[in-house]
């Protein structure tokens, strides 16, 4: 059996609020992160569609975003990872625009707890999917921390007009207080890009495997991705306290 949210812990939750300027002007404004709600699932993956697919080094080196099925079969992942109530949504205060998303999911010890077996048809998908795989394997998540569970994260997309207010970091950090309340010890991720993995890097998490984009075009096809201008992708970690 895998991991499932407590039903006592109601949705939403506010895991974090923070100062960060607005979006049109220097003044400084309140953002919270809280839990994502049902209600919004439609908008976040549309916001992914917008702010995510083009712009994550993976993804956009396979031209997702052209390839009809890659993006209907990635669509139905999102909603599989909303299943887990474990999705965190940033707001500005007095707005309901979103303006970051990222997808959590608590991973296991036995993989068979991760959830049933999707099947990807999509070779965008495999590759992708293949990559990060290939991460995992380099460094047992559990077995290392010695926990049964751990947090982990399928993507991070910030809108587009919030960049550069340091919205990543801070919902990175607001990992530290859900982690808290769940009684989950670990957090751990692929960063796939200089940006995130600097936004990580501010929030207290630790590069524990790097593998550069040269070293896995070595790998073969499946692994090679032609002129990315990130430089490595870093499994990165943070112990909560």
């Amino acid at each position: 059996m895998g991991w499932t949210r407590p039903k006592q812990l109601v949705i939403p939750q506010v895991w974090d609020t923070f100062q960060a300027k607005d979006v049109d002007s220097d003044q400084l404004v309140t953002y919270r992160v809280e839990d994502l709600t049902e209600d919004r699932y439609e908008d976040a993956i549309q916001h992914f569609v917008e702010n995510y697919l083009d712009d994550e080094p993976l993804h956009k080196n396979r031209k997702f975003s052209e390839d009809e099925l890659s993006v209907a079969e990635v669509k139905d992942f999102w909603q599989w990872c909303f299943d887990q109530k474990m999705t965190i949504v940033c707001y500005k205060e007095g707005s309901r625009e979103i303006v970051g998303v990222n997808l959590l999911h608590v991973k296991g010890f036995d993989k068979m707890h991760d959830s049933e077996v999707r099947q990807t048809k999509s070779e965008h998908l495999k590759d992708i999917e293949a990559t990060h795989e290939y991460m995992t394997d380099q460094f047992q998540v559990c077995q290392h921390y010695n926990v049964i569970f751990y947090l982990t994260s399928y993507g991070l997309a910030i809108n587009r007009r919030y960049r550069g207010r340091e919205i990543a970091t801070e919902m990175l950090r607001s990992r530290i207080p859900l982690c808290k309340t769940l009684e989950i010890k670990v957090t751990a991720t692929d960063f796939t890009a200089l940006g995130s993995q600097l936004a990580a890097a501010k929030a207290g998490f630790q590069t524990i495997v790097e593998v550069t984009y040269d070293d896995f075009s070595k790998m073969g096809p499946r692994y090679s991705y032609p002129g990315i201008k990130s430089k490595s992708l870093k499994l990165m970690s943070l112990e909560i306290e």
